[in-house]
């Protein structure tokens, strides 16, 4: 990515930005209202593999797997469903490559074989999570720094043909009028969607580093009648058409992507380095071509009027308008402090742009802020493409709900028959309701995503608001199309004790069970709008957790706690309403 990793960055915008349209106020401030989580969106990060950025940290190659493992979970529980795994990032390789040496980063000398397979390691852990892996490939950028690499074998290219790569700036570009190291870098990207599960192809640098570029001797041979500008586009776009026909071919569903620079042409108040005239990348002409399937725009700049910034409302809506019928997912700089700090508010101009999707550069910019002000609070679905396929899966067969007991069902279903494209349930979304029938439009009912290959799911329910709740469930295939849901009712014995009218006058009732042991539920009714505080305390009255606090309307409620962390003996629960104050106790009993 551009932010060190692009030798251009420091050449990369100086402009003078103007308000954005209804956007952004003088202040810089977003007029955009707080959105709330879509079902389908694509949240995706860039795990940066050049110079161990975000991974790896070591050469120990035991701590390599196990930190992998544990950013695929920790993505996974902030709801994030997309990574952008880098596997290439100077010519080198972290998987078994038939073409390319092993990354130096995975053992500190390149070409050695770690013992292990780092992306097939990270497909397998996010597949089994829901998620989806992308082999990010930097195409064109192959080496840093003026000094040869090492002999390794496979040999690393700027040693096995020399004669393809330019010295810029202090760093080796593969020439892309070669048609010979056009083909390379292809062979190396098909090499992967041959050998490996992935989801899609993510490719970075396909461009030129600039336009003082030494390839008069290769126009010359292969140019034509074209202008030097236009061969050089035109040899990008071929390498694009090759790749996307070739990788089509063989996995008509693999997605094929590109984080281009950010700025496509200058545009409104923006003047900035242009992908299309400055480094050649007609990204949008690939996205009207049908020869990409999504593109992830560098927009690494905050929200509003800054000097030498330009906008990202403003950027972002020139994107949105030229999408051509594909997705466009904006990249987000999260390294810049002015970026990080409006990460909530870029999500929510992202969605108000009509974007389905965001990335964030890099992983290590993020993991301190994965909540993202609570935009990413409900699961998420990743919406399907429909040019690639739009015919949804049969439904789950057979779908069936028991209760296990305080206030946890067994859910069971049985895979569907093939669709009428042949396609199978790649996974399936669960979803629980008060009411039916269930609105599985609304994420907020969205409470699991079960992995592939799984037909069964316990739901715990911690917080029961009554007796009867409504289990949905459907099949979603590899296009992440969905079948229509088949839905059972369940219901909770112990609320349905727990809610025994009450006696005249009696506001707080009691606990069930009694005793308790991992769960307990305790019904209570208020008869106007009041601020409510239910606690359970110690036998020396002493608060250890506080279960309800806040304004509710009248009505009566049950509150469930989780006291599986208490030892045995007598506790008591305390109910404040308004004036009204009252205490009962309890026993947990293991």
């Amino acid at each position: 990515m551009a932010a060190v990793d692009d030798p251009l960055n420091r050449f990369l915008v100086a402009a003078l930005v103007l308000p954005a349209a209804l956007l952004i106020c003088a202040s810089g401030k977003s007029q955009v209202p707080v959105s709330s989580p879509p079902k389908r969106e694509v949240r995706a990060v860039w795990l940066t593999t050049v110079l161990g950025l975000d991974w790896p940290k070591s050469t120990n190659t035991e701590e390599q797997q196990r930190s992998l493992v544990e950013i695929v979970d920790r993505l996974s529980r902030a709801r994030f469903n997309t990574i952008y795994f880098q596997v290439r990032s100077r010519a080198d390789a972290l998987y078994r490559s038939e073409f390319e040496p092993w990354s130096q980063q995975l053992t500190g000398t390149l070409g050695l074989d770690p013992g292990y397979d780092p992306l097939a390691l990270i497909i397998r852990e996010a597949h089994a999570r829901g998620m989806e892996v992308h082999a990010w490939i930097n195409a064109f950028f192959v080496r840093s720094g003026k000094a040869p690499p090492p002999p390794s074998v496979p040999p690393h290219v700027a040693l096995s043909h020399p004669e393809w790569l330019h010295l810029i700036e202090g760093d080796w570009w593969l020439d892309p009028g070669i048609p010979a190291a056009r083909r390379f870098v292809l062979s190396v990207a098909m090499d992967i969607v041959r050998r490996y599960d992935v989801d899609g192809i993510h490719f970075d640098y396909l461009r030129y580093p600039d336009k003082l570029f030494p390839d008069e001797a290769v126009y010359r041979r292969y140019g034509g009648s074209l202008s030097k500008e236009d061969w050089r586009r035109e040899n990008i776009t071929k390498f694009v058409r090759a790749f996307y026909d070739s990788a089509s071919a063989l996995k008509p569903m693999l997605k094929v992507g590109c984080a281009p620079i950010g700025i496509y042409a200058n545009v409104g108040n923006v003047r900035g380095l242009q992908g299309y005239s400055d480094v050649y990348q007609d990204a949008r002409g690939w996205l009207s071509d049908r020869k990409l399937d999504y593109l992830v725009p560098q927009l690494y700049w905050p929200l509003g009027q800054r000097p030498g910034s330009p906008d990202f409302a403003e950027i972002a809506g020139d994107w949105a308008a030229h999408a051509y019928g594909r997705d466009v997912y904006p990249g987000i700089g999260a390294y810049k402090p002015e970026v990080f700090d409006q990460l909530p508010r870029l999500i929510d101009v992202s969605r108000s742009l009509g974007f389905r999707g965001n990335s964030f550069f890099r992983y290590g910019n993020i993991e301190r802020a994965l909540d993202l002000g609570g935009r990413y609070q409900t699961l998420a679905n990743i919406p399907p493409m429909k040019w690639k396929d739009s015919i949804p899966p049969n439904p789950p067969r057979g779908f069936r709900v028991s209760s296990k007991g305080g206030g946890v069902f067994r859910l069971e279903w049985d895979a569907p028959a093939p669709a009428g494209d042949g396609d199978i349930a790649s996974c399936y979304d669960v979803y629980r309701s008060r009411s039916s029938p269930v609105d599985v439009s609304d994420p907020a009912n969205l409470v699991a995503i079960v992995r592939r290959g799984d037909t069964q799911r316990d739901d715990t329910i911690l917080r029961p608001a009554g007796a009867r709740y409504f289990y949905a469930c459907s099949s979603l295939d590899k296009g992440n199309n969905e079948s229509r849901a088949v839905e059972q009712a369940a219901f909770i014995p112990e609320i349905a004790e727990a809610l025994r009218p009450f006696s005249p006058g009696l506001n707080l009732g009691r606990n069930y069970p009694d005793p308790a042991s991992s769960l307990v539920f305790i019904p209570y009714e208020i008869r106007e709008a009041v601020f409510v505080s239910l606690t359970i305390l110690d036998a020396e009255n002493r608060e250890l957790l506080q279960i309800v606090k806040g304004l509710q309307p009248a009505g009566s409620y049950v509150a469930a706690a989780d006291i599986s962390r208490l030892r045995t003996g007598l506790y008591g629960y305390r109910l404040t309403a308004g004036t009204y104050s009252r205490r009962e106790s309890f026993r947990v009993s293991r």
